[in-house]
């Protein structure tokens, strides 16, 4: 769902430049995000904050830290992208940081504007407790009924570990052998794995076998959790590359990821990243994604790759070099720089020329940027947003990451089913043309219907509660 979609996007989240001259190894670099254990049978949602405090956090690190600043673009969350694992609070000036006992960083306001922070880092460390307490029963917590053959698996998985532990810690064995199954199994990697129904976790192990990276987490933790394994779901951002014009490590939009965490006696909570055993390259290098077709794409598409990335590391590197200004700003170091630039004697005057010439400057190189990001953006996506605003403009607030069935769904619910046939029946032909193996329908005809298609209109109550939520 909201992950997948992620993929999608190149859009940078965070830029950062590691102390020293060798960043650590790609496939070492996981940014913590929301951690997931509560479960419904088929969404993973962050538990409430008061189920939180029950484990503390109990961080043990080994080895030096990794040390780096972080330049996060503007989410609107209220969370710092920091490497695993962060032991003592970043340094973030105008803003207080706290961390929740599964080790997320948070701040006290949304992060609405460009953001600077200092962090330190541990990449080999453990956390949580190192022996059964009753409150790691909530991670074993699953719906009564939920996924019968997956729990089935899992009982005859755990039961061959333990004998194989004889006598030890099964857990290892058991991931182990989950991890194999994944691998020898016939799973795959898609972004594009198919709607998916009430039972998540027995689709994807034996009937689909075919998922993104939040798919595949899902269906392990649940696996764990059938055996009576406390696990949970970490989301965040895995990767990245190099930028090797400025020597900044890019963080984008479509390395966000999703991997296990599964407690095991003595240790506490391990990492465990499911989809490195069936993608082994998705883990330290995502797949980047091919412009769609679209303007600009077929000139785009016939250059060199390498000239293509090697343009965007330049215009990339020419945006991070301005934000870094900005935030470095002072009148002084600005009229230092155009000493710099050949002005013996400058003045606030020529600061503001050579401002303006490179506010042009960046206005026509982000105006052709902007031509070619928008060929790249998936058409389909587009019809979906647009569905979204005809849903709005009804009544209907739908999250950004609902399917089209979800809003035929909602359209049915408020207008019922004869009055909103039309568009209910459009937006299944959607999500049709998107997942089906011989869709009935083309981009272009459901774009052409669109244009024609009457949606029911909010009735005056509706439209003065949207006015006033």
């Amino acid at each position: 769902g909201a992950i997948a979609q992620l993929a999608l996007d190149d859009g940078i989240a965070a830029r950062i430049r590691f102390d020293g001259d060798v960043p650590p190894p790609r496939d070492r670099l996981y940014f913590r995000g929301p951690v997931l254990s509560n479960f419904d049978g088929r969404e993973w949602t962050a538990p409430p904050p008061w189920e939180r405090g029950f484990l503390p956090a109990n961080l043990r690190v080994r080895g030096e830290p990794v040390r780096y600043a972080v330049t996060m673009e503007p989410s609107n969350r209220p969370w710092l992208l920091t490497l695993d694992a962060v032991r003592d609070a970043p340094e973030v000036t105008g803003l207080r940081v706290s961390q929740t006992p599964d080790l997320q960083w948070f701040t006290n306001r949304p992060v609405g504007d460009l953001l600077r922070y200092r962090v330190e880092s541990y990449l080999d460390f453990d956390s949580g407790p190192t022996r059964r307490l009753p409150g790691l029963q909530v991670y074993t917590a699953l719906p009564p009924g939920s996924n019968p053959r997956t729990a089935e698996l899992a009982g005859q998985m755990a039961a061959e570990a333990r004998v194989a532990a004889a006598g030890t810690d099964f857990v290892p064995l058991l991931v182990r052998a989950a991890q194999q199954r994944l691998r020898t199994g016939g799973y795959s990697y898609t972004l594009d794995p198919g709607v998916y129904g009430d039972q998540t976790a027995d689709e994807f192990w034996f009937d689909r076998k075919a998922g993104f990276c939040e798919h595949i987490a899902s269906g392990f933790v649940v696996l764990m959790r059938a055996a009576g394994v406390p696990a949970r779901i970490v989301t965040g951002f895995q990767g990245g590359e190099l930028n090797g014009v400025d020597g900044y490590w890019t963080v984008r939009n479509s390395d966000a990821h999703a991997w296990a965490e599964v407690w095991q006696e003595g240790r506490g909570w391990v990492r465990v990243d499911p989809t490195a055993s069936i993608s082994p390259d998705r883990i330290g290098q995502f797949r980047r994604l091919a412009p769609a077709p679209g303007f600009l794409a077929g000139a785009v598409g016939a250059m060199s790759p390498t000239l293509v990335q090697n343009l965007r590391a330049a215009w990339e590197a020419v945006n991070n070099g301005w934000n870094q200004w900005v935030l470095n700003y002072t009148q002084s170091r600005q009229l230092d720089l155009l000493k710099n630039l050949g002005f013996d004697s400058p003045s606030l005057a020529d600061l503001a020329y050579v401002l303006l010439l490179l506010l042009v400057a960046a206005s026509l190189g982000g105006a052709a940027w902007t031509l070619w990001e928008r060929g790249r953006v998936d058409p389909w996506l587009r019809l979906l947003a647009e569905a979204r605003k005809r849903l709005a403009r009804a009544g209907i607030a739908v999250p950004p990451n609902a399917a089209p069935r979800h809003m035929a769904e909602q359209l049915a619910v408020r207008f019922g089913a004869e009055a909103s046939a039309a568009p209910r029946e459009w937006l299944l032909r959607l999500e049709a043309q998107r997942y089906a193996r011989q869709p009935e329908a083309g981009l272009p005809a459901l774009r052409a219907e669109l244009r024609r298609l009457r949606w029911p209109a909010a009735s005056p109550a509706a439209s003065v509660a949207s006015s006033t939520a």
